[in-house]
């Protein structure tokens, strides 16, 4: 896997390295806009150069879906989710807490935006790991019951 962490053209994953380094926990709108900003920018000057299993890229992509999370862009959001779901099945397999959370995330930004049947899907594969690294009685098992119930629900409606 170490091949995959530093795939992509050097100098743009040093780049990339650089920025998500700068990056400290965002307290303000402006903040949080100015992190998106600098992820976006670096996305395009550097498309076709950094795959997304780049480790930096990755954590550049986790970056831009906070950002769009806390600025309530959610259907952005949910666009840099899932581009990461398939480097954290890379570098999370079998059942790891991280990928759970991120399944979880990216099931609950799908659900927001009506996507029902996927968003059951993705909360289905969160909530089978989850139940092995978590147990049933957390309080995020408990959120994502919730929200997959809600799902199910969505979708006998439609």
């Amino acid at each position: 896997q170490d091949a995959e962490k530093l795939a992509g053209e050097d100098h743009a994953w040093k780049e990339v390295k650089d920025a998500v380094n700068e990056v400290r926990y965002p307290k303000s709108k402006e903040e949080w806009k100015h992190v998106l900003a600098r992820c976006q920018n670096l996305f395009s000057s550097n498309k076709g150069l950094l795959p997304d299993t780049n480790i930096y890229q990755l954590k550049m992509l986790d970056c831009a879906m906070d950002a769009c999370i806390n600025l309530e862009f959610w259907e952005e959001a949910l666009y840099y989710g899932n581009r990461t779901l398939e480097p954290y099945r890379l570098y999370y397999p079998g059942f790891h807490p991280l990928r759970a959370v991120q399944l979880m995330r990216v099931g609950k930004l799908q659900y927001s935006q009506g996507m029902y049947p996927q968003a059951l899907e993705t909360l289905k594969q969160a909530y089978n790991i989850m139940k092995v690294t978590h147990g049933t009685d957390h309080s995020l098992m408990k959120v994502l019951m919730e929200t997959k119930e809600e799902c199910e629900a969505m979708m006998r409606l439609q």
